[in-house]
């Protein structure tokens, strides 16, 4: 969830968080300028403001007041700058215009305390030179707080605050250097300067345990103010920590807390330093780090409810003082703010957060079904197992527990934790880091022994389909060989196939030669061939090749009268176009000589089969074997 961002203004109305600027200057008309007698005319308007100007930038004014002081007639301007003259130029205070015989003297008081007690009137001498610092931080020129600065005046202060013994801690010296301290810090470089000095907060917090209420208020008016300074906020929670162990406190504004309910018997020093504690108690909680972090608001004000502010804010409210019910009033507005967006979290209206059942409650609904549930089984697991007996160091084990919960709550992105972290090289981010690191390796681990499963399956179908390549190659080597035994087989087929057209196409030709010969008449049957006188035996053609098929039979013999019909003759014979010779046996009016054949005594069965010539043989093994014939199939 997205931090609340807060604004500044809301602190407007705290007594010491007006703003590090100085007040505005008003001018009003009910209270006429009086004009003093100059003891030198007024310059020229050019002349004036040049030197106005030097008078101004010493006294280290904001633009606004600038502005103010510049819009001022010429006559008032003169009458300031003539002051400041006089002033400086006034021998009864020369030596007291110059940083360095403050200093000297503040030194010897710090010396000198510790070698003999001082009396009332020595006692209110030094208190006297303190005030005049102050005075002097205040309202002397620029160059005087710097002066002051470069001659270390700071250090001087703080070994001062350091050193005091009881007495002094008690007097009103003590009040007057936080007063100087405060001035110095009214001007934009002594603030710097004082925020610079890394122990300067934590020696001012120290005066915290006086009993004098009013170096109380100015020290708390001091630590709240600077956590409206950038990066003064954590300084003043390192001031804090640093007050627990000097006044040995169980825990942190432990002090602030007594202070707060205790009754000192005086009505205006009473209220003034309670409305200065929940001055600062609420600048801590909103200011800094909590001005847009809910998380920090709600961790540090649950360490006030724990030490039990809530009862003493209803006990201040007997006060009646309208200051302090604002400071009252304030808190409460915010802590009710926080808590309702705290319950919005887990869709509630209000957490009790001294309820420890409501509280496990809700984690409880709101872990129950993620994966962080059964982490805060075993953090519960392991809570059961702490010790808790009161001997030992049980209680710090608790509060070794409770600490790293909070840093785990308030540690950004960075690591830093805006409470100063009690737990030294302990950073949240590095560890969750950590932790994420060892997940992804245990998912890297398992990832990888999928992989190795995934691999040794691969390697094994690899190795399975290596063997069926082997065969399916065997096989295709064997089926390769038997395919070149068949192209050779077929080549010789075809060869052969090529042979036998050729002789077709021969026994065309000759079939042809013969059809488009002169044809005789044929001789009688059983009779020699008679030839003419004019034809010889050189001269006649040679003898035709048989014929694919006979003819035609001989007709069969008569059959007797009476006997069975005349079965059909022999089938017309076809060819592939070509034409048959003539009937070798036409029918002449030429008697042929009759055979006498014997005739059977019962009607006989004929067959009609014709021996194939030679030639025809192979043509028909070829066509058995599968080749393709140029010509049509005979019918028979």
């Amino acid at each position: 969830m997205a931090p609340r961002k807060r604004s500044r203004h809301g602190l407007g109305f705290l007594c010491c968080f007006g703003g590090s600027g100085l007040p505005e200057i008003n001018l009003r008309d009910n209270h006429p300028l009086q004009y003093m007698e100059f003891s030198s005319p007024i310059p020229n308007p050019e002349e004036l403001n040049v030197r106005f100007a030097e008078l101004v930038d010493e006294l280290d004014l904001t633009d606004k007041n600038r502005e103010a002081v510049f819009a001022l007639p010429p006559e008032k301007k003169w009458q300031i700058y003539c002051s400041k003259k006089k002033e400086q130029e006034d021998p009864n205070k020369l030596a007291t215009s110059w940083p360095d015989y403050y200093i000297d003297r503040i030194n010897s008081m710090a010396a000198m305390q510790s070698l003999y007690a001082f009396d009332e009137e020595e006692t209110e001498m030094r208190n006297q030179v303190v005030e005049d610092l102050k005075t002097a931080l205040r309202t002397q020129p620029m160059r005087f707080v710097t002066r002051f600065i470069e001659l270390d005046g700071l250090t001087c202060l703080l070994n001062f605050l350091r050193s005091m013994d009881h007495a002094t801690c008690e007097s009103r010296i003590h009040t007057s250097l936080i007063g100087c301290i405060k001035a110095l810090m009214n001007n934009s470089q002594g603030r710097a300067h004082v925020l610079a000095q890394p122990e300067a907060i934590s020696t001012i917090a120290q005066s915290l345990r006086t009993e004098n209420s009013k170096t109380k208020v100015a020290v708390l008016e001091i630590l709240g103010a600077v956590c409206l300074v950038p990066g003064g906020h954590k300084k003043v929670l390192q001031a804090m920590l640093h007050y627990q162990v000097y006044a040995a406190e169980r825990t942190r504004f432990q002090t602030l807390l007594n202070e707060l309910d205790r009754s000192l018997g005086r009505y205006r020093d009473e209220v003034n330093l309670k409305t200065a504690i929940m001055s600062f108690i609420n600048a801590v909680l909103n200011a800094g780090a909590g001005e847009d972090n809910l998380e920090f608001r709600l961790h540090l004000r649950y360490e006030f409810l724990m030490l039990g502010i809530q009862p003493v804010i209803d006990k201040l409210r007997q006060h009646e003082n309208a200051i302090l019910d604002k400071h009252l009033d304030f808190f409460e507005m915010v802590r009710n703010e926080d808590d309702l967006e705290l319950a919005r979290r887990f869709d509630m209206v209000h957490i009790d957060t001294k309820s420890a059942s409501q509280m496990f409650e809700l984690i409880h609904k709101k872990l129950k079904h993620t994966e962080a549930y059964p982490c805060l089984l075993s953090v519960l697991h392991h809570c059961l197992q702490m010790p808790y007996k009161r001997n030992g160091g049980y209680f710090q084990q608790w509060q070794l527990l409770d600490r790293i919960l909070q840093q785990i709550v308030l540690q950004d992105e960075r690591g830093v934790d805006p409470d100063l972290a009690p737990l030294e090289n302990f950073n949240v981010k590095n560890i969750v880091n950590m932790l994420i690191n060892e997940n992804e390796v245990k998912q890297w681990r398992d990832q990888a022994e999928k992989f190795r499963k995934e691999h040794m399956e691969l390697v094994s179908k690899l190795e399975r389909k290596e063997r069926e390549c082997e065969t399916k190659t065997l096989e295709k080597e064997e089926m390769m060989r038997t395919l070149n035994k068949m192209k050779d087989k077929l080549a010789r087929e075809s060869q052969e196939l090529r042979q036998a057209r050729g002789q077709v196409a021969e026994l065309v030709a000759q079939l042809s030669e013969i059809s488009t010969g002169p044809v005789s008449s044929p001789p009688p049957p059983g009779g020699p061939l008679t030839l003419s006188s004019s034809m010889t035996t050189n001269d006649l053609p040679p003898p035709p090749p048989p014929l694919p098929f006979a003819c035609c039979p001989p007709p069969p013999p008569p059959l007797p009268p009476g006997g069975p019909p005349t079965p059909p003759g022999a089938p017309p014979c076809f060819s592939m176009g070509l034409t048959l010779p003539p009937d070798p046996c036409p029918t002449s009016d030429i008697p042929l000589r009759k055979k006498c054949v014997p005739q059977p005594s019962h009607p006989l069965k004929s067959f009609n089969w014709v021996k194939l010539n030679e030639v025809l043989i192979p043509l028909l093994n070829s066509h058995k074997h599968g080749v393709e014939m140029p010509w049509v199939a005979l019918d028979c």
